[in-house]
């Protein structure tokens, strides 16, 4: 073997061994996103929300306030509210399987389900002079500051409340689970556009490996 090829060899070696890192790293990321897909539904992820954080971060999705830092004591379920009424009493939590009231010290004065207003799950809450309106995905219900008793209200009030100071629920951000976010990982869509190049060119490195990996095997059975 001359100088010219020990030094050819050389380099390509060393080129071999950098794009193995790098599309290793890759495989190896591909490998555990894949198992995590592949296990998403018996696992819950595919149901599990992402935290606030990472929805913003990832997806832009702003988070709305955070009802968990003010009543601790309400436990893993302070997540599942996203709107505050201003009643006589305190502040009205809204949730979309149930009410909180809360007195000025963010302790809870009472718990509500949203059944107990003939709702099959939250979607919405405003207050309006001395009534409260709630609503869920069919119909609209009134209530009173005190919230003890309530009415369904009628289609054509209902749809007068339209332009209202709605507290609504975004279902926008409980739609982002960490399947979806595996998923974009797995096929590399956080990179938008550039995602299908990006993957071109994986594929491409892999081929090179292959070849080059060839060769040097090659050349080092010659050099034996």
């Amino acid at each position: 073997m001359t100088m010219d090829e020990a030094k050819r060899l050389k380099t390509l070696t060393r080129w071999h061994r950098r794009l193995a890192v790098f599309v290793g790293l890759w495989m190896v990321m591909l490998a555990i996103s894949g198992t995590l897909i592949n296990h998403a539904h018996d696992w819950g992820l595919d149901r599990r929300a992402l935290p606030a954080t990472l929805q913003q971060l990832v997806y832009g999705v702003e988070s709305g306030e955070d009802f968990c830092t003010a009543i601790a004591d309400l436990g893993p379920e302070c997540r599942d509210l996203f709107g505050r009424l201003a009643l006589p009493a305190g502040d009205l939590l809204l949730g979309f399987s149930r009410l909180v009231l809360v007195d000025g010290q963010g302790r809870i004065v009472e718990s509500l389900s949203a059944a107990q207003f003939g709702l099959n799950g939250l979607e919405g809450g405003l207050r309006q002079g001395s009534q409260v309106y709630l609503r869920d995905a069919r119909q609209t219900v009134r209530t009173d500051p005190d919230l003890l008793d309530w009415e369904v209200v009628g289609a054509d009030s209902a749809a007068a409340l339209a332009g209202g100071d709605w507290q609504e629920r975004e279902a926008t951000a409980a739609s982002i689970s960490w399947e979806r976010l595996l998923l974009d990982l797995h096929a590399a869509r956080f990179m938008g556009p550039a995602a299908k190049y990006f993957n071109d060119l994986l594929a491409a490195l892999i081929l090179v490996l292959a070849l080059s990996g060839g060769w040097l095997y090659r050349s080092k059975r010659r050099r034996d």
